[in-house]
């Protein structure tokens, strides 16, 4: 295994950890349904359960995300096994993988996943949400960034 290699398990387990530890802190602190202030009236604690995709888009596809979750998953760790890739792009892939871990595991789980990041001008979000979102726009600001190959 190389470094980079290496990196995207790291990223993917820490992602993942630390989706499930915040998780079950807010599931067993907060009562379902309700927010407890953490910065002011600009960040809440808020537990609510979503069954679409991240931010609470598509409550109704349940199913399609779970399916998605699995063949992200499995596409992400046959790409990075199959490709040398560079340690940027597998600490990426591993934001996404760790992400889509997290929240596939509440789906596979308990058939829902907790959000509970509130910042009021925003839909309720969890850490998974945010290391997905991350990992997808560092890709794309890295695909549009990358200087073309001279001819």
């Amino acid at each position: 295994m190389n470094t980079g290699r290496a990196l995207f398990v790291v990223v993917a387990a820490v992602v993942f950890a630390l989706d499930r530890v915040t998780k079950s802190l807010v599931s067993a602190n907060v009562p379902y349904g309700t927010e407890v202030s953490a910065i002011g009236r600009f960040v809440g604690i808020t537990n609510v359960r979503n069954s679409g995709a991240a931010f609470g888009f598509a409550p109704a596809g349940a199913t399609i995300f779970l399916v998605a979750s699995l063949v992200v998953a499995v596409g992400l760790a046959i790409y990075v096994a199959r490709n040398p890739g560079d340690l940027q792009t597998d600490v990426i892939l591993g934001l996404i993988m760790g992400g889509t871990l997290g929240n596939g595991f509440d789906r596979v789980m308990f058939g829902t996943v907790t959000d509970f990041i509130n910042v009021h001008f925003w839909p309720v979000f969890n850490v998974a949400d945010s290391a997905i979102s991350i990992g997808v726009v560092a890709l794309l600001a890295g695909y549009l960034l990358r200087k073309p190959a001279a001819a």
